[in-house]
């Protein structure tokens, strides 16, 4: 093992063997032997800074160093030819202050390595092949994942971005993904701080991305004070027009904070009364204070919560002083502290997703609103640097690999995704929750998430089937919206949940993807079942021999399982297929052509393989000369393709495709809902009651709502109508079709609908 050399000692020697390096080829550039003189001594300079950090957080380890120094002087022996960069400075000065970050915050040396070579690959003529020969797989691995796709059409230039965000979750090994997003963390870090020198387009353009991508993912991983950092040198490049009104109001808002910071420390220390040691924190107002951190539009005119934080020395002291704030106004009600109803949060027994781990409350002093931040001196350090606040604990790193796999978990299909989408998407990440469901595991969700969301990333047919959630000892409906650190128990029934909405409604990627996928499975199978049911109808009543198509255990002989499902959607009809495999059906007698259409059984108001359009406004069971027909799937809708109803006269239908005639075999419950869409007029109201009464209909509820309509004066009403037939007793359907008809007579109501719960 060689001897360790401190970096003061090693000066001299490194000196010389940076000039050996770099000298010649940087005569290109700069011509005066001083200019190069200058730019040597920085670059040994912040060389010798990055080996202070190793040292500080590694000891003297040559194992640890030889590496590093290895890779020092490979990366400005491949990047001493290019161009210096827009700061007049030679390019290496990047990926070295780059590596000095990671260092800074305890990086290990794989770490460091990549992050000196973080651009090879991308800016010169070494391969990745060179970079695993030299350095190993690991860091040729997080190399590569730093590397750029560039493709030659302009075209793709869209795509290029998303799949060079893509590379960096290529890591195989947890730690190497982690490694590689940290760095690309610090690279952006370091660009954004010379981001001025571009031009105007391209400043917005990397400030842009760095508040969507860049800065959310510092704050997936915890890492407050980067991605503060991080916003406010983007505000300027992204917002030039309002940065300089919110850094107006950020720096009023900062002179409040130090004119009241001392007067409301002094009533808590009374508070407190010395019984807890109390440190304060001062967390001064910044304008990255101002940006939503979802939408990333700036508050211009709200008034942010002025913010402190209170260290104390246990996790009980935290509890402890909670209870202090919270009883100010008994014990000191001169104090003039009143706490905010519903401001606490316990982040402690449910940190965030991010690892945030603290006790935080709202509370009101002499007009202002104060941000109260309650944390130990380990929670601390988790709160402000995340995985940074300690990189070697093992425990650490994997609860922040976890994050990360969540959130890469919300891009399962990439192939369609657009840049402008990612942005969107990642930025929505930071404000993830966390929720227990049994046996106590943990799920992160999208802020927004609903119990379908949970159903659905838990199992697609646990989603499918969800009718609602034990949330906290209390039954809620599907689309209840979760909050950070419930219990969860999801519930199910025996009939699926599918609403037309939903993909509008769930707020997870994965849970999107899940319910598309499901529903589609399940409208196939009903296909199927449903296409065998006609088959077998049709080769009854035309005695076509059932040896013919089916084998000894029922099976299809002739068809295939998607022809069964075509003809379960009415793509095409029994005749169509059977004659496609060779089988006609008699030309003669009673039987001849046209074939007979097997008319379909409609069994549910709420069946949603089927949608009435509303080109002739089809009432289920009132309107008989009706007929289905296949519409294929141009949205991005779950189903298979839509089963359109049509009036058998209805224009809109296809003459290529099969018309297939519908039967209604409806089987009402006790209640009903109708709602229907009327001109207002005088009388109206009792001209329906009247209309339900005399059908021997009771009404149980009726909710109106009148709507100004845009194009004329005329007013409309919206009526929803709950209907009983009796106690207990099932609504008649001949008396509700009696009802609709008479209702659909009065000339003042221009659209009736059934409830579609």
């Amino acid at each position: 093992m060689s001897r360790f050399i401190s970096p003061s000692d090693r000066a001299a020697e490194l000196a010389t063997e940076i000039r050996n390096v770099v000298w010649e080829r940087w005569a290109e550039h700069w011509s005066d032997p001083l200019v190069r003189e200058q730019h040597l001594a920085t670059l040994v300079r912040t060389s010798l800074n990055l080996f202070d950090y190793v040292l500080k957080h590694w000891g003297p380890e040559p194992e640890v160093f030889n590496p590093i120094e290895q890779a020092l002087l490979f990366s400005m022996d491949a990047h001493a030819a290019q161009a210096p960069r827009k700061t007049g400075e030679p390019y290496v000065q990047h990926p070295i202050t780059v590596a000095t970050s990671c260092a800074e915050h305890g990086l290990d040396a794989t770490g460091i390595v990549s992050a000196l070579l973080h651009d090879t690959i991308e800016d010169t003529s070494i391969t990745e092949r060179e970079i695993r020969k030299q350095f190993g797989r690991d860091v040729a691995e997080i190399v590569a994942g730093l590397s750029k796709v560039k493709s030659t059409d302009k075209s793709m230039i869209d795509r290029d971005k998303v799949l060079t965000f893509f590379r960096i979750f290529g890591g195989a090994q947890s730690d190497n993904l982690l490694r590689t997003i940290l760095i690309k963390i610090f690279d952006r870090l370091d660009n954004m701080k010379t981001v001025d020198v571009f031009r105007v387009q391209k400043q917005q353009r990397y400030g842009e991305e760095t508040l969507f991508i860049y800065s959310s993912l510092a704050t997936i991983l915890g890492m407050k004070h980067i991605a503060t950092e991080l916003i406010v040198r983007s505000i300027p490049a992204f917002f030039p027009d309002k940065y300089l009104s919110i850094k107006a109001k950020s720096d009023q808002r900062m002179h409040v904070y130090i004119r009241e910071r001392t007067e409301i420390q002094d009533v808590i220390k009374k508070l407190v009364g010395g019984h807890i040691e109390t440190k304060f924190i001062h967390l001064y107002p910044t304008i990255a204070d101002y940006l939503d951190p979802v939408s990333k539009t700036l508050l211009q005119f709200e008034t942010m919560p002025l913010h402190m934080r209170l260290r104390v020395p246990t996790i009980p002291d935290m509890y402890a002083l909670v209870g202090y704030l919270h009883s100010a106004h008994l014990e000191m009600p001169a104090s003039g502290i009143t706490v905010l109803s519903d401001s606490f949060k316990d982040y402690v027994v449910s940190p965030l997703a991010n690892g945030y781990c603290a006790l935080t409350t709202t509370v009101s002093y002499r007009k202002q609103t104060w941000l109260l931040e309650i944390v130990t001196r380990d929670l601390e350090q988790q709160v402000d640097w995340g995985i940074l606040s300690d990189f070697k604990n093992t425990e650490r790193r994997k609860f922040y690999y976890t994050s990360i796999l969540a959130f890469r978990d919300n891009f399962q299909d990439i192939s369609n995704l657009r840049y402008a989408d990612l942005k969107s998407l990642t930025s929505s990440a930071v404000a993830d929750i966390h929720v227990r469901c049994r046996h106590d595991r943990i799920v992160q969700l999208p802020a927004g998430s609903t119990v379908l969301d949970l159903a659905y990333i838990l199992d697609p047919d646990l989603g499918l089937y969800c009718k609602g959630a034990i949330v906290n000892g209390r039954f809620e409906n599907p689309l209840y919206p979760l909050r950070h650190g419930e219990h969860v128990e999801v519930q199910t029934s025996d009939e699926p949940f599918i609403q037309e909405n939903l993909l509008t409604l769930l707020r997870s990627r994965v849970a999107v993807e899940h319910y598309r996928d499901r529903v589609k499975t399940y409208f196939m199978v009903k296909a199927y079942e449903l296409g065998r049911e006609v088959l077998m109808r049709f080769i009854q009543l035309h005695q076509i021999p059932v040896e013919k198509l089916f084998d000894s255990r029922g099976e299809p002989r002739l068809m295939t399982q998607d022809e069964i499902i075509d003809i379960g959607v009415g793509k095409f009809t029994v005749a169509q297929v059977l004659e496609s495999h060779g089988v006609f059906t008699p030309q003669g007698g009673l039987f001849s052509k046209p074939v007979i259409q097997i008319p379909r059984q409609v069994r549910s108001l709420y069946d949603h393989m089927y949608r009435m359009p509303d080109c002739c406004t089809v009432f289920p069971m009132v309107d008989r000369e009706v007929v289905m027909q296949y519409f294929p799937d141009t949205s991005q809708a779950a189903t298979l393709g839509l089963i359109e109803i049509h009036r058998a006269s209805c224009d809109k239908l296809v003459h290529t495709r099969p018309r297939i005639p519908v039967e209604w075999s409806i089987t009402l419950g006790p209640e009903m809902g109708l709602d229907l869409w009327v001109e207002d007029g005088v009388g109206l109201a009792s001209k329906i009651t009247g209309v339900i009464a005399r059908n021997h209909l009771n009404i149980i509820s009726l909710h109106a709502d009148s709507r100004e309509q845009n194009s004329a004066d005329l007013r409309h009403i919206f009526i929803s109508i709950e209907l009983r037939m009796g106690e207990h007793a099932p609504v008649d359907q001949r008396h509700l079709i009696a009802c609709i008809k008479m209702l659909r007579a009065i000339k003042e109501i221009k659209h009736i609908n059934i409830h579609k719960e």
